[in-house]
């Protein structure tokens, strides 16, 4: 779980979000926020809620509860004890708003590590949060988008990693630890360029986004198809 700056003016709205689904439910184990309101809530739709809970209540009841909020909010709803299974790598980079942390790990525990083809899935995204950004008339709008499509690069090239290294763990610190050299330093570059310096402090090359945008995507997947000739797969 990861704890997220972005959402710090917006928490009295989750709080309001959490405060609805605890009164459906006083079984909730944990409220887990996911998706892009909570790295980019002023270009999100929706909230997305993961709610993990010990209660046997219809999904209908959660919708229910959220159906007049102001903003569209969408819930998906865990048993405990329940695999995450396609929701493993949003809980992975989740925020918990809400509950005990426990519950998340035992949802997303021993499930299979992401693929060679989630990496690329995730290089299709980046292409496309570029065009998004090429599509926007406002400045601020556009610039978000443009900094999540290098971010994007940086999940692709992340997920490679996981993959090639078979394992859960996605702190990516700890991936460029076990990464083999040149794929550990190409990746702490990625780590320091598309995600700190591009993404999260917005220190891109603007007069030049798309062409910095095709040599990073270019370097990425020149790393992701390294890692595959290394595994031999």
């Amino acid at each position: 779980m990861r704890a997220s700056t972005a959402i710090a003016a917006d928490s009295e709205l989750l709080s309001k979000v959490v405060g609805l689904l605890l009164e459906v439910d006083d079984k909730v184990c944990s409220v887990v926020l996911i998706g892009s309101f909570a790295w980019f809530p002023d270009l999100a739709r929706d909230i997305d809620i993961v709610v993990i809970t010990e209660s046997d209540l219809p999904t209908d009841a959660y919708w229910e509860a959220v159906a007049d909020f102001p903003k569209p909010v969408d819930v998906i709803v865990l048993r405990r004890g329940e695999k995450a299974k396609g929701l493993v790598l949003a809980l992975r980079t989740g925020v918990l708003l809400w509950g005990d942390e426990g519950a998340i790990e035992e949802a997303i525990a021993n499930m299979p590590v992401p693929t060679l083809k989630d990496a690329q899935d995730w290089l299709e995204l980046a292409r496309d949060a570029l065009r998004e950004g090429f599509a926007e008339t406002d400045p601020d709008r556009q610039d978000k988008r443009f900094r999540n499509a290098f971010n994007l690069l940086f999940e692709a090239a992340r997920v490679a990693a996981m993959w090639f290294l078979d394992t859960e763990e996605g702190r990516w610190g700890e991936l460029r630890r076990q990464l083999p050299n040149p794929f550990s330093e190409q990746f702490r570059q990625f780590i320091n360029t598309l995600h700190i310096a591009y993404w999260y402090d917005g220190d891109y090359p603007q007069e030049r986004v798309e062409e910095e945008f095709d040599r990073w995507h270019r370097e990425v997947s020149a790393f992701i198809e390294g890692l595959r000739q290394l595994k031999g797969a």
